[in-house]
């Protein structure tokens, strides 16, 4: 066989299952091309083509050899939308130090009104809905709730972005654990209570109505989303129709086997955090961010002006005795305000079990909307 030369050659990618390209099929293929074969989500073998149509597996460590090839699950973010707040957590105090690697991801649902929610987005490298096989995700809960932690896996064509759709693990659905302190899910493709909302292209044959609940395994298997990859994977907290949903922290996320480091990526931690709360007459608000924290600002709007009742900003501090609560700010109803913007900022840091709270009696009986900014320290 005459000796090649080898100029830049293409690498490919694809499943176990799938056939390797030849030039017969791809005339892109050259020889010394390289095909990562990945199964559940993980590279496992590398194979050379030494003439366009054969392909030989190599004896090169895949650990090495895959560094340059982009990993399946990348790093992940939180997002949050409307009442709801997302944001990076250490777990310190007990019991929430019993599990997970330092940092947690803690999802306050906070008021609900249908589509408050709170989530852990982690992107995904275009991952073929028959290959995501299982999911596992440990979270705290502060108080029993109508809904637990739930996996959303968010599908595209990957031929033709106009068509997705995002398939939801029902957050009531029988078998997904929703009481107060540790929880898990182990998910796999029995898991029922799954159903998709989105723009498709298609009848699908084993999962037709958007809105009904299916298996996993419908969808893997269907002729529409079994065509479909995985673009992005959540764990989410929230849309519930009415009610109050308390602070979860998620401490631990595998992946097909894959784990997750849950843990702020650089300059996560410089982002404000804000937290909302409105009502009628009496404010009697607490921010408790469960994690060191540096207070930046309080805003409260009223719908008219306050005449009678003395507004206050207490540090309630963590310590048991008393002694260390600490009033940081107040002002006379006498004074008539009706927007009250409190700076605070660098000299205002607290420790995990301090809170922040706001009183006002409230006796003028007006609406009123309060914001609090924060910032999670390091």
């Amino acid at each position: 066989m005459t000796v090649k030369r080898v100029v830049t050659p293409n690498r490919f990618i694809g499943a176990s299952t799938d056939t390797k390209p030849t030039q017969a099929t791809n005339p892109r293929v050259r020889d010394g091309d390289t095909f990562f074969e990945y199964q559940d989500g993980i590279i496992i073998r590398k194979w050379i083509t030494y003439d366009g149509t054969n392909w030989v597996e190599t004896d090169i460590n895949i650990s090495s050899a895959t560094q340059s090839v982009a990993p399946m699950f990348g790093k992940p973010v939180l997002r949050a939308d409307n009442n709801s707040v997302a944001y990076w957590s250490k777990g310190t105090a007990s019991p929430r130090n019993q599990k997970g690697g330092g940092w947690q991801a803690c999802l306050h649902g906070n008021v609900q009104t249908g589509d408050d929610w709170a989530a852990v987005y982690i992107p995904v490298n275009e991952l073929p809905v028959p290959d995501f096989k299982t999911a596992m995700w440990s979270y705290y809960m502060t108080t029993t709730q109508t809904m637990g932690v739930n996996i959303v896996i968010w599908v595209h064509d990957p031929d033709d972005f106009d068509y997705r759709a995002e398939i939801t693990q029902l957050g009531g659905v029988a078998g997904l654990e929703k009481t107060a302190g540790w929880n898990a899910h182990e998910f796999d493709s029995t898991d029922a209570g799954m159903f998709y909302y989105g723009e498709i292209t298609g009848t699908p044959d084993t999962t037709p109505t958007a809105g009904t609940q299916y298996t996993w395994a419908q969808f893997q298997t269907d002729s529409v989303f079994s065509r479909y990859t995985i673009y992005r994977i959540s764990i989410e907290y929230g849309w519930e129709a009415s009610g109050t949903f308390d602070q979860v922290w998620v401490a631990d996320l595998k992946l097909n086997n894959q784990t997750i480091q849950l843990k702020p990526a650089p300059g996560d931690l410089d982002a404000p955090v804000f937290q909302y709360q409105t009502g009628t007459g009496a404010i009697a608000a607490a921010l408790k961010p469960k994690t060191p924290f540096q207070l930046e600002s309080i805003m409260c709007h009223f719908a008219s002006a306050q005449t009678q009742d003395t507004f206050t900003v207490t540090c309630d501090a963590g310590r048991t005795a008393t002694v260390y609560d600490t009033l940081l700010f107040t002002r006379a109803g006498s004074t008539g305000f009706t927007d009250l913007v409190l700076e605070f900022g660098e000299a205002y840091k607290f420790k995990q079990d301090d809170e922040i709270d706001v009183a006002h009696a409230g006796a003028d009986n007006d609406v009123y909307g309060l914001t609090y900014c924060f910032k999670v320290l390091p």
